[in-house]
């Protein structure tokens, strides 16, 4: 897979800058602040896709984890404080830069697929959630949901060498991220679920890295794709769309190429245009399927059996 085209990056990386100080001036303006880049962010779209996009876009809310800030657009993280939840200590809640005319990026803090449904964590994701709700989130909005990756990086890998079967550690964590999708749902949005979208590949206990690995990368590949499978079965049953891209680009039994992640964690814009197709293949975006260009390396993995498809 090659690296993401620097005339593209180039583009990416002008926008990006053009975007940034209307988007994080004070006070917000309360009317559409991208109307003005309305044709600059449509034709980075259609660089992803190949083809124009279409007239009307319904955007996807992404909320969740760092990951989330993926379809901010950018190869980089750029998180704005977009509101503030709690007095004394006070939490907030960022943005991105939404490069893509198709998504809206929310980031809630490092939280767990374990943790996010519950009052009182440490990110105070749930909390966070609940003044989205009554702030911003609308009944019939396109919602999807991300998180789990710290959970198979850290967490169950923790559990898994304590003693804890691996299926039954996927299963508790899935239960709960489900949980938290019904809960949105059954409040009027549409929800679907942003599956682990990458394994990092590095060492166990790495100095360098924030939040490090637990255990063998195989290790954590196969809680990986358990999870992922786990997800399947579970938003499958609630009628919940659930796309992951883990092991549909790269070998599942071999690490993800190097040219995949922009800062050795966080997917690169190179992997937009396999995550729009499989996300308009799931339904969760309204985007022509067949106009969505895969990156090579999907193109000799297409019998992969394990490439998203609606739960």
């Amino acid at each position: 897979m090659d690296p993401i085209d620097p005339a593209l990056l180039a583009e990416i990386n002008e926008l990006a800058a053009r975007i940034d100080p209307v988007v994080s001036r004070r006070p917000r303006t309360p009317t559409d602040e991208l109307a003005e880049f309305r044709a600059p962010r449509r034709a980075l779209l259609a660089r992803h896709l190949g083809q124009q996009p279409p007239e009307s876009i319904e955007p996807v809310t992404v909320i969740g984890d760092s990951n989330t800030m993926f379809f901010a657009g950018a190869d980089h993280l750029r998180f704005i404080r977009y509101r503030r939840h709690g007095i004394f200590r006070p939490r907030y809640i960022n943005r991105g830069l939404d490069l893509l005319p198709c998504f809206r990026t929310i980031h809630l803090g490092p939280s767990t697929a374990w943790k996010a449904a519950e009052h009182g964590s440490s990110t105070r994701a749930r909390e966070k959630l609940e003044l989205l709700v009554r702030r911003d989130l609308r009944p019939g909005q396109r919602i999807m949901l991300s998180f789990g990756e710290i959970d198979c990086r850290i967490h169950m890998p923790r559990a898994v060498l304590a003693g804890k079967p691996l299926k039954d550690t996927t299963l508790a964590t899935g239960r709960r991220l489900l949980g938290l999708a019904t809960w949105l749902r059954d409040a009027g949005m549409r929800v679907a679920l942003w599956g682990i979208p990458q394994i990092i590949p590095r060492e166990e206990n790495d100095p360098n890295a924030p939040l490090p690995p637990v255990g063998s990368l195989e290790l954590r590949s196969e809680i990986t794709y358990t999870f992922i499978e786990t997800m399947n079965e579970l938003a499958g049953e609630a009628g919940i769309p659930h796309v992951a891209l883990a092991g549909t680009f790269h070998p599942r039994a071999e690490p993800m190429p190097p040219e995949t992640f922009h800062d050795e964690v966080h997917l690169s814009q190179v992997l937009m245009p396999h995550a729009l197709r499989a996300l308009a293949r799931g339904g969760v975006v309204d985007l022509p399927v067949q106009s969505v260009q895969s990156v090579q390396s999907v193109q000799a993995n297409q019998a992969d059996p394990s490439d998203p498809s609606p739960a």
